[in-house]
């Protein structure tokens, strides 16, 4: 084959994150054994790490993005994308030609949310909520007091609240 056509390209392949990270590792291999098998010479993989999908692509909302720079002949391009469209492992991929200045791009990493600090950050708050509540009903309580002490001249004995419950307790039984 002639210099004139083997070209350099660049391949963005997108594995899901049903793989864990150390998982990965072994789809890269699997994928350069691929470029290998059909003529391609790799130059340089890149992990560029987990992203979320502007839409959910095979019930997965994230992915773990592969950037690969390789060198082939132009015919065997077609049978490298025949085969990574049939590896289970690759939710997508992209092949194009690379450039002779690398692209310069701004990915945003995909951060896991800790539950469980949130989780921990709500019960802190609950608790201070409570503790509010409990130091805002003691007040309450002590103004409660105060009051009671102006009303305890009005304080009924025991005898008169046994009349009163005996004589509501006959009207009850007279509406009857």
């Amino acid at each position: 084959m002639s210099e004139e056509q083997i070209q350099k390209y660049e391949l963005l392949y997108i594995v899901p994150t049903t793989y864990a990270d150390d998982e990965i590792g072994s789809v890269e291999t699997k994928v350069s054994t691929l470029l290998e098998k059909d003529g391609a010479s790799i130059d340089s993989v890149n992990r560029l790490g987990k992203l979320r999908f502007a839409y959910p692509i095979k019930k997965q909302r994230h992915g773990h993005y592969v950037l690969v720079y390789f060198t082939a002949p132009r015919s065997s391009v077609a049978k490298i994308e025949e085969h990574l469209r049939i590896t289970e492992e690759v939710l997508r991929h992209m092949i194009v030609k690379a450039d002779k200045v690398t692209p310069k791009y701004n990915l945003v990493q995909f951060q896991e949310i800790d539950i469980e600090a949130k989780e921990e950050a709500r019960r802190k708050r609950k608790q201070e909520e409570r503790a509010k509540a409990e130091q805002h009903h003691a007040a309450e309580t002590e103004k409660s007091a105060a009051g009671a002490d102006k009303d305890s001249e009005k304080k009924l004995t025991e005898a008169e609240v046994e009349k009163k419950i005996e004589s509501a307790l006959k009207e009850d039984i007279k509406d009857v």
